[in-house]
Parts: structure tokens; C-alpha cells; sequence
């Protein structure tokens, strides 16, 4: 995620990312994404441990909130191929039913949450897609269509959904 965020916000390549992030040195670790996106390293400061896995919690939040947005304009508002989608790799309708919604929804829960919305408890399908209907209500059309805005809450919802953080 840390990796997707730099190359679509930061306007580098993959291999620029790694070269930024550490250097020749291919090994993934935390502390070289934390200080290609600037953020602190308590690790080194044993009694600030807690408060740099608060940090990186509250980070992957607001990246994956960033991707969402990102991923409204991109995928669903430029309408590029699905092979080139960041996040909405289906394609929405307006205003749509239960099913039409559940099948989008499953694209974003196996995406977010790394598991099919049919495995999930039977009632969440129905609460996202009450989500879907209030925001699409609420939110005329402006830059985003309000069902582009809808499914980036849905989107953004997932982001922040706490099954989300074990995922």
C-alpha cells in the first residue's frame, strides 16, 4: 500500500520507489517507507514503540482514505479499461440495486478486507449498500457524480473498517 501510494501521489515509477525508500538494498522494511513518506521512526526509542504503531495505523488510514478518492476520480469518474483501475475494478451502475451493488462491493471487500462480502456477516451487503443510498442522496453532483461520491464512501468505509487494520 505504502509502495502504490508513493508511485501514484509521488509520480514515481515502482523502481523509483524502492530506490528512494532504501537504496540498492531490496529488503522490505518499515523504517525505509517511514522516511521516504517523512514520517517518524520511534522504533530506535523503546518507550515511543506504541506510539509509532499508532502512527503507522492512523498512516495506512489516511493513505488508504487518499487511495479511495483517488481511485473515485481515476476509475469510475476518467473511465479508463478495468485492467487499468486502481481500486474499482468493475464496472458501476447508477443507482443500483442490491445485486448490482453486492457484486461491485465484493470487488472492494476482497480488496480491502482480503475475503468475499459472502463470508462476511449476512447483514453488512445491506448496511453498505444503505451507506451507498445516503450518500448518493445527500451529495448532488459536482466534480463526482453523486454515485462516483457514493462509492467512494463505501470505499472509504471499508478503508476504515476495523477488520481492515488485521487485513
Amino acid at each position: 500500500m505504502l509502495r502504490a501510494y508513493l508511485t501514484w501521489f509521488g509520480g514515481l515509477s515502482p523502481e523509483q520507489v524502492v530506490q528512494r525508500a532504501h537504496g540498492d538494498d531490496r529488503f522490505d522494511a518499515w523504517s525505509y517507507y517511514l522516511a521516504a513518506l517523512g514520517l517518524p521512526d520511534h522504533h530506535v526509542d523503546a518507550p515511543r514503540v506504541s506510539q509509532s504503531s499508532t502512527v503507522l495505523v492512523a498512516a495506512l488510514g489516511r493513505l488508504g482514505e487518499a487511495l479511495c478518492a483517488y481511485a473515485a476520480e481515476h476509475d469510475l469518474h476518467d473511465h479508463p479499461p478495468l485492467p487499468a483501475r486502481a481500486v474499482f475494478a468493475f464496472e458501476p451502475a447508477a443507482g443500483p440495486t442490491r445485486d448490482q451493488f453486492a457484486i461491485g462491493f465484493d470487488v472492494l471487500h476482497q480488496t480491502f478486507l482480503g475475503y468475499p462480502a459472502r463470508l462476511a456477516p449476512a447483514d453488512r451487503v445491506d448496511r453498505f449498500h444503505a451507506l451507498y443510498r445516503q450518500v448518493a442522496a445527500r451529495h448532488p453532483s459536482g466534480r463526482l457524480t453523486s454515485d462516483e461520491t457514493a462509492w467512494a464512501a463505501v470505499c472509504t468505509a471499508l478503508v476504515q473498517h476495523p477488520e481492515a487494520e488485521l487485513y
